[in-house]
């Protein structure tokens, strides 16, 4: 007999990361808080410092009226650490460090840049650690981001399937993505940006399914809905259905955080413990948005 699923519970702790450079207030028991009382660029480095591990803590922290422009993002963002190598387009021009990432209103496709459950870039060898994103004009509704903490959800899993999972390798391969984007090319979709970005894309990389975060040695499910194509050592009917049982495990409503976009608004991610959404919702309406990322090491 099939047994009803229950919503997850035990085991919430998001109470809020204590700072004496900013405020935090928790925006979920699952994840993610917003910070305030302080502007980016004015943080010190003891403030960055402490950000960072305020964004280890919540997984996702964000803040309201900072209104940067790309010079600011780009500073801002080098103080987290070395620019990541991004996969898919090229930095607006004296800030190639600073990615557009833009839908105007006219535009109509039916698949939009991160429209899947995912990671960033998880089939590169040393994935990117932190994402920034900042909306510089949004609509009015619609174009939010949803992050689940996959980290709260490996700790749901029963301690026998947690043993099971620990040694397996998954692959990760934007061979489907990239697919995708080539079918609707004409619809204004995000392309590889040269040749070898896009090998090496297809080829991927195989990463420890169950990771270790290396700031906090926090374990993490490192499952991905549009890059995860297979488990290494099984064939495809056996990954297939672990594959998709740890996604919907793992996309839960109990373990996940969403957002409300506003301009001026800049949010961070850790691509280590978190798989992110962000719905092709808002038609008619034009969204600019700009991202940085943050290089990562191998995932151990």
């Amino acid at each position: 007999m099939w047994q009803i699923r229950v919503s997850p519970c035990g085991d919430f702790d998001n109470h809020p990361f204590q700072s004496n450079h900013f405020g935090v207030e928790p925006l979920g028991a699952a994840m993610g808080a917003e910070i305030t009382g302080v502007r980016l660029p004015e943080l010190s480095d003891e403030g960055i410092a402490s950000l960072k591990q305020a964004l280890w803590k919540h997984k996702m922290v964000y803040l309201a009226d900072q209104h940067l422009s790309h010079a600011e993002h780009e500073e801002f963002a080098a103080r987290l650490g070395p620019f990541a190598v991004d996969a898919y387009t090229q930095g607006v021009p004296e800030h190639r460090e600073v990615h557009p990432i833009i839908k105007e209103a006219n535009e109509v496709t039916p698949s939009l840049f991160g429209g899947g459950w995912h990671t960033d870039s998880p089939f590169l060898p040393e994935p990117p650690s932190i994402t920034t994103l900042r909306q510089v004009e949004g609509p009015p509704y619609g174009g939010d981001t949803t992050w689940t903490n996959t980290a709260l959800a490996f700790r749901h899993l029963s301690e026998p399937y947690r043993n099971m999972l620990r040694p397996l390798r998954v692959h990760m391969s934007a061979r489907n993505n990239f697919a995708t984007q080539n079918l609707l090319r004409e619809g204004g979709a995000i392309q590889f940006g040269d040749p070898a970005k896009q090998e090496q894309g297809v080829t991927g990389s195989f990463h420890p399914l169950v990771r270790t975060h290396p700031e906090t040695g926090e374990e993490a499910l490192y499952i991905c809905d549009t890059y995860a194509v297979g488990i290494e050592g099984m064939t495809t009917f056996e990954a297939k259905p672990l594959i998709d049982f740890l996604v919907a495990h793992t996309t839960q409503h109990a373990f996940t955080c969403r957002l409300r976009w506003k301009p001026g608004m800049v949010c961070m991610w850790d691509n280590a413990a978190t798989m992110h959404l962000g719905p092709n919702d808002y038609d008619g309406f034009r969204r600019e948005m700009y991202r940085t990322t943050t290089a990562g090491g191998a995932p151990h």
